[in-house]
């Protein structure tokens, strides 16, 4: 059952009593609820945040020591990203695949909100500079047949965090196959003029946070950031809940 729909705390007891919540996870019952993520409390502690030594650029864990402020790996030296750097709280591991599982297949839409307060809460002194939160878009067949895009449902509440508008400034324009599916050599080509910006006015000149749910090698952050920078704006910080880790 979806939290919001419970405006009575009392109710709200009663129901997690005789209905206690399920962890994503473990599917143990967790008592009290209800739970945040949708995971009980060791399970959260799972969760593995992205530490140490990062890309400047792409964001992507490196093996390394003592890198100067700015280091950017061989791929980003070789083809800057479209984005001015990509930022990410968690790696994409167990239990956090279940979470994201959840929230794009499941149907737990809510659990955009809650990933959105994590980030607020891990990143957004960072992220204040921005002036436009813009979610990366589905297909609209895609759309149609999961209800909703996690990436708005993750994006709309930070929005309302950061106290910046939620600007659907992108369009897919043609389906293309799911990334995680590809090789990494075909994910280029898979995301050729799939986006297409749109409202102009509303991020032409201003910082833009472009958000979506995981990054793996970036190629779909990539080409959305290119079609916003087409249409004038004049910085991307690119945001996802989590990455994939490096192979």
């Amino acid at each position: 059952m979806d939290p919001r729909i419970i405006t009575s705390r009392p109710v709200a007891a009663l129901l997690d009593f005789v209905f206690p919540p399920i962890c994503l996870a473990c599917e143990r019952e967790e008592r009290p609820g209800p739970l945040r993520l949708g995971l009980c409390l060791p399970c959260r502690g799972r969760l593995k945040l992205l530490r140490g030594p990062r890309c400047a650029g792409c964001g992507r864990p490196l093996r390394a020591a003592g890198l100067p402020a700015g280091y950017l790996c061989g791929d980003c030296r070789r083809r800057p990203p479209a984005y001015d750097r990509l930022r990410a709280v968690w790696s994409y591991e167990p239990p956090l695949e279940q979470v994201i599982h959840a929230l794009k297949f499941g149907r737990l839409d809510f659990l955009g909100g809650h990933l959105a307060e994590e980030i607020w809460h891990r990143l957004g002194g960072d992220l204040r500079h921005v002036e436009a939160i813009v979610p990366v878009p589905l297909h609209w067949r895609r759309q149609m047949v999961r209800g909703y895009n996690q990436a708005e449902r993750i994006a709309r509440p930070l929005a309302r965090r950061l106290c910046r508008p939620l600007v659907p400034a992108l369009r897919r324009i043609r389906p293309t196959a799911p990334q995680a599916r590809l090789e990494r050599s075909r994910r280029q080509a898979n995301l050729r003029r799939a986006f297409r910006a749109r409202r102009a006015a509303r991020i032409r000149d201003r910082p833009v946070l472009l958000v979506d749910d995981v990054a793996t090698t970036g190629a779909t952050l990539g080409h959305a950031a290119a079609a916003l920078r087409r249409c004038g704006a004049a910085s991307v910080l690119a945001l996802t809940v989590a990455r994939t880790p490096s192979r």
